[in-house]
């Protein structure tokens, strides 16, 4: 009579900043649960991430909330307090850590872009695999903000160097341990035509999507106005808010706040417009959904995003122009995703970390 076989448990942490890690992390998880079915995955994660996780059916620990952006009205306020609010971060995860963490009981640490738990699991010697969009950041635009960010990205690369495996989804150093990948989404439920006929979109739809953060009310408002202005008879417009914001329904246009499943609103939408995240940018170029993207102002990572399709923050005020010019392309040819190959690298990394 065979053994059964033994349970592979590990945790997988997510940086709580937002939605887009945990969307990416929700995506791999699935992924490997696939193609290893003797896989345990706790996942540590804050809100609103932590809402996302255990939407999509996981197990999940509650773990401090990662801080937010300062912004007015779309721009980025100077980033040394976030570095600064970031280090208290820090500081109240690794207490939290050191008191709720089993490290003899889960055997690995996954991460998407939460350094605390990297940096326990590491001087742990547990076997630690991170995603990152980046190894470093570069928002520093004053003098202060730049003398904060360079000790801060000496840090994290440290931590980046010791860890088993890092995935990459941007340019990267040439360490041995480092993996570029290419955009991580996750799947779709249903065909396009089933999902608009669940969701009751009769007309062409807009999709305004601003993430998890509260960076993005600047982008609702002016989308809003433009789409009003416009007067569109044959399109309605669907906003969600995400957790942190709360938008009114108006004449034509629907509101919602969060939504674990909006990948599949991005697929049934006739355009979307974003704050240009990785993640709902990636998952237009996956579904073939067109999209405009207009990222906050001194947001590096979103102006990146935004520019690789040809728009800058001051898009905003093109809004008008843009919408019609976009609703008339219709469907885009979808864009090859990088699921398989991420994970494909992390399947490589458990089966040495079942091996220790």
């Amino acid at each position: 009579m065979s053994r059964p076989m033994e349970e592979l448990r590990g945790y997988f942490a997510v940086h709580s900043q937002g939605l887009g890690h945990a969307t990416r992390a929700v995506a791999l998880a699935r992924g490997l649960m696939e193609r290893r079915r003797d896989l345990y995955l706790l996942f540590l994660a804050g809100s609103p991430a932590l809402d996302l996780v255990v939407a999509n059916g996981f197990d999940a620990l509650t773990m401090p909330p990662a801080p937010d952006w300062r912004t007015t009205d779309g721009i980025l306020g100077p980033v040394w307090r976030w570095y600064r609010d970031y280090g208290r971060y820090l500081r109240i995860a690794r207490r939290f850590l050191q008191t709720e963490a089993d490290w003899d009981y889960y055997r690995f640490l996954l991460s998407d872009s939460e350094l605390a738990s990297a940096r326990e699991a590491i001087l742990h010697r547990i076997p630690t695999a991170l995603i990152l969009d980046a190894t470093r950041h570069d928002f520093a635009r004053d003098p202060l903000s730049r003398l904060v960010e360079g000790p801060a990205n000496f840090w994290a690369s440290r931590i980046a160097q010791r860890a088993d495996l890092v995935l990459a989804a941007e340019s990267a150093p040439d360490w041995p341990n480092v993996r570029r990948i290419g955009p991580i989404v996750r799947g779709f439920s249903a065909s396009r035509e089933k999902l608009r006929d669940d969701f009751v979109f009769r007309k062409k739809t807009i999709l305004v999507t601003v993430g998890g953060t509260a960076v993005g009310e600047f982008l609702i408002r002016e989308a809003v106005r433009a789409f009003h202005e416009l007067k569109l008879d044959d399109v309605s417009m669907v906003v969600v808010s995400g957790p942190k914001l709360k938008v009114d329904p108006e004449s034509g246009v629907y509101t919602y706040g969060f939504l674990p499943n909006l990948q599949d609103y991005v697929l049934a939408a006739d355009l979307v417009i974003t704050t240009a995240g990785k993640g709902t940018v990636n998952e237009a170029l996956a579904a073939g959904t067109p999209v405009i993207a207009i990222p906050p102002k001194g947001h590096a990572e979103a102006e990146r995003n935004a520019a690789a399709l040809g728009y800058r923050p001051d898009d905003i005020r093109r809004l008008k122009e843009l919408i019609p010019q976009k609703l008339d392309l219709g469907r885009l040819a979808p864009k090859p995703m990088g699921n398989e190959e991420a994970v494909g690298f992390l399947m490589d990394f458990l089966d040495r970390a079942a091996n220790r």
